[in-house]
């Protein structure tokens, strides 16, 4: 990836940022210019019609930046604390571009499926988010049938937050 983009950020955001930059695949991502109010290090990809964010401030201060960015494009903001999925939950915001105004999730959880697709979740009963190639995807349908499954996977996909963030900070 255009690592020399967010390299300023700490080394879990930049990886947290590596992973959903992964997920959506393509090499077109520009650095988001101007005062938008979200982190320092927000990324912005063209084709698919995304903003992408990480901040290591785990609780929720950016919702407003969040929505004003929605007005343009989707916008996923990672809050990761300083230790990821260890002793800090990875939480992602998302604000939904929508023709009715930014429709705000917060506080999703990462969750990775068996076939390796990257989803976000709710607590509850909500909206699903898949974001892959495609960009993102909105479902009212869980990725998962059984809250046994949810649970593995949320656990595959915060032992590939431990293992991006380890390898990070290990500089690899």
């Amino acid at each position: 990836m255009h690592r020399m983009l967010h390299e300023p950020l700490p080394s879990t955001s930049n990886a947290l940022l590596d992973y959903f930059l992964a997920a959506l695949g393509g090499e077109t991502y520009y650095p988001l210019g101007g005062n938008t109010g979200l982190p320092a290090g927000a990324l912005e990809s063209l084709d698919h019609n995304v903003v992408l964010a990480a901040t290591p401030v785990s609780v929720r201060v950016f919702d407003e930046a969040l929505l004003r960015s929605a007005e343009y494009r989707d916008t996923l903001l990672v809050r990761h604390g300083f230790y990821p999925e260890t002793l800090d939950p990875v939480r992602v915001d998302v604000a939904l571009r929508s023709t009715t105004g930014p429709i705000l999730l917060p506080d999703l959880s990462l969750f990775r499926d068996m076939d390796g697709q990257l989803h976000l979740v709710p607590q509850h009963q909500d909206l699903f988010l898949t974001v892959g190639p495609d960009g993102i995807w909105v479902s009212l349908i869980a990725p998962f049938d059984r809250w046994t499954d949810r649970a593995a996977g949320l656990e595959r996909a915060a032992a590939d937050v431990v293992r991006a963030c380890c390898k990070a900070r290990a500089g690899q």
